[in-house]
């Protein structure tokens, strides 16, 4: 039997100055549910283990703080899946926190017996806290109807063990998206929950990114081919969501490597190189289901590249 009704996953790295604060504003959230925290340490060289251990101590709460080495944050979170204990799961990340979606999340979850359950900052879609298959939900998130962030998600445990989900270990780019869209296309009741998403800001992160990223950016585009081999191996006549994938989601992301590259210094003529000799060149096809907005950017790379400017990061 389940000891807790929620885990909550919380990767961290040097965030000795945050970690504190950010285990008392998720605990207040959960204070009516039973709940872990599985806080996983990814090498950190402050001290942010002995304050991890010392906040928790001090907010009497119950978990463990787990030294997963080196590594990905993708791998440190298969090693709190794999010690988690409760009926629910859900995850912190320290560059996006909300407020007061645990509890309600965990009512919603327990009323429906729901695989997934959510919130959406986009528009509505679908009755809130009526169940609806997660294929249902796999087509809105790939047309950009459907707004899903992992931080803002709870899912059951025990689907991810039976449908043997988890993330992909080496990835440090496009991991949460496989993940959420294997998720989605595997469970048989989603549950959006209306309740707003609020952004903590207050205790969020706000480091700049530590070094460039180079190649290593279409790590994404590996991850989409493999959750676009998972989704057609499990839907196969599922046509709509084929062409979303090849003819929308997987040029987006291409598009986004080549913005992350183009802001970071690259040279036009390097970052069409690199996308030659990756071989994703074949990506950047437009289709009926590719939007007009993609279309336009993709001629205009393809044709003119010195004429095109790349898009600023989303918060």
């Amino acid at each position: 039997m389940d000891s807790f009704t929620l885990s909550v996953l919380f990767p961290v790295k040097n965030l000795e100055h945050e970690v504190s604060a950010i285990l008392r504003q998720t605990a207040e959230q959960t204070r009516a549910v039973e709940t872990e925290f599985l806080v996983v340490d990814m090498g950190s060289r402050d001290k942010t283990v002995w304050e991890a251990l010392r906040a928790m101590k001090e907010l009497g709460l119950a978990g463990s703080v787990i030294q997963s080495g080196e590594g990905t944050v993708a791998r440190a979170l298969n090693t709190a899946l794999v010690r988690a204990g409760g009926t629910y799961l859900s995850f912190v990340f320290a560059r996006r926190l909300y407020s007061g979606l645990l509890e309600p999340y965990c009512e919603a979850a327990l009323t429906a017996g729901a695989d997934i359950v959510f919130g959406t900052a986009g528009e509505p879609f679908g009755k809130e806290g009526t169940a609806m298959p997660g294929s249902a939900c796999l087509q809105g998130i790939l047309e950009d109807k459907l707004v899903v962030d992992i931080s803002a998600i709870l899912l059951r445990r025990g689907f991810l063990e039976q449908r043997r989900i988890s993330f992909a270990d080496s990835c440090e780019f496009g991991y949460a998206e496989e993940f959420l869209l294997r998720c989605f296309c595997a469970a048989e009741c989603a549950v959006r929950v209306d309740v707003p998403l609020r952004r903590d800001t207050t205790y969020e992160l706000r480091r700049g990114p530590q070094k460039a990223v180079g190649a290593a950016v279409f790590q994404r585009m590996e991850a989409l081919l493999r959750a676009m081999e998972y989704i057609e191996s499990r839907l196969p006549g599922d046509r709509r969501v084929s062409a979303l994938l090849r003819e929308r989601r997987l040029p987006q992301a291409l598009m986004w490597c080549v913005d992350l590259l183009l802001r970071e210094g690259n040279g036009y003529g390097a970052v069409q190189g690199m996308i030659k000799v990756s071989g994703y060149r074949r990506f950047l096809k437009c289709g009926a289901a590719t939007p007009f907005e993609l279309k336009k950017r993709i001629r205009l790379w393809k044709n003119l590249p010195w004429m095109y400017k790349p898009r600023r990061p989303q918060s």
